[in-house]
């Protein structure tokens, strides 16, 4: 009987440790997260309300959507704002419910017009010059809404459509090319894709939260590779360094830094150094170029600046 009752325990144990999740393997590379400032409160006489997508320009400008007052930001190298563009509306110069930006290399900026249902283009002292369309009216259900966006080195621009589960190519003037990861395509149907990330050798991540993965492929669309997070909920945007990864999980509110192979070497979050409230809604994070690391905390109404410290020393 006694046999019996430890088999049962043994038993019991097992199941119980099968249904936990496993915490992420930590190794390698020592790196520190560093709240060095906080951009909050009114800024260019409004309030800075869920800021999300971020990018930076050549020249070092930086460009934040502000998504709860429907507005583009331009700050200058020193994170001071300059101008900004938008309002609530149907205009060319109004946004609706503005997701993730990118720029290209010569200064365009593209914005994911989520509830217009377009990709807003503008100069890099953000005046409208044309815009997008994602919608066909011989097809209402051909495209649903945009999200992230990539820009090739040839012009040629990739929407990520989180509803439709794919994203979609337009060439340099504008007209749908084709999709990539839709049913059928090798590297499988895509399930809520959200920021399109860019690195120095031409490759485009794209961050397919609903799947817990990274899916990359070459310019052209080639697909290449993928990597898994099975220990992320929402992979909503990630950073690209030559050697390393910085991945955002918007539903824990946490940061993982990983290798080039998604191995993860450190984890931050949801309380970072040198701050004292949790992230709430984290929507994006780039590097800047003189190595801080920017993250929209959307749900506390605030862009955290963080320093980067590797190595162990600062």
């Amino acid at each position: 009987m006694a046999l019996v009752i430890l088999s049962c325990l043994i038993i019991s144990c097992k199941k119980n440790v099968r249904h936990e999740e496993a915490a992420p393997e930590i190794s390698g590379e020592q790196v520190y997260l560093i709240v060095d400032q906080i951009i909050s409160g009114d800024i260019l006489k409004l309030g800075l309300s869920e800021p999300y997508g971020l990018a930076e320009s050549r020249d070092g400008s930086v460009f934040v959507v502000d998504r709860g007052s429907n507005r583009v930001i331009r700050f200058n190298s020193d994170l001071k704002p300059e101008n900004q563009i938008g309002g609530y509306g149907l205009g060319t110069e109004s946004l609706n419910r503005p997701t993730f930006l990118v720029v290209d290399n010569g200064l365009n900026i593209y914005v994911s017009d989520e509830n217009n249902r377009r990709v807003a283009r503008f100069d890099a002292r953000l005046n409208y010059v044309d815009n997008i369309k994602f919608a066909d009216e011989e097809d209402p259900f051909r495209f649903g809404y945009p999200s992230g966006i990539g820009v090739t080195s040839y012009g040629e621009v990739w929407v990520a459509d989180r509803e439709k589960n794919k994203i979609c190519l337009f060439n340099n003037i504008g007209r749908f090319d084709k999709f990539l990861g839709d049913f059928g395509s090798p590297e499988g149907q895509l399930a809520n894709p959200e920021k399109i990330v860019a690195d120095i050798d031409g490759k485009f991540y794209v961050c397919d939260a609903g799947q817990r993965r990274l899916v990359i492929y070459d310019e052209f669309g080639n697909y290449i590779r993928k990597l898994v997070f099975a220990n992320v909920d929402y992979l909503i945007a990630a950073a690209i360094e030559k050697n390393f990864i910085w991945i955002l999980d918007g539903a824990k509110s946490l940061i993982l830094f990983t290798d080039k192979n998604g191995k993860v070497l450190e984890q931050f979050g949801p309380i970072l150094s040198g701050d004292n409230t949790e992230l709430k809604q984290p929507s994006d994070l780039i590097l800047l170029r003189d190595g801080r690391l920017l993250i929209s905390d959307g749900g506390n109404r605030r862009i955290l600046v963080c320093r980067i410290v590797r190595g162990g020393s600062e």
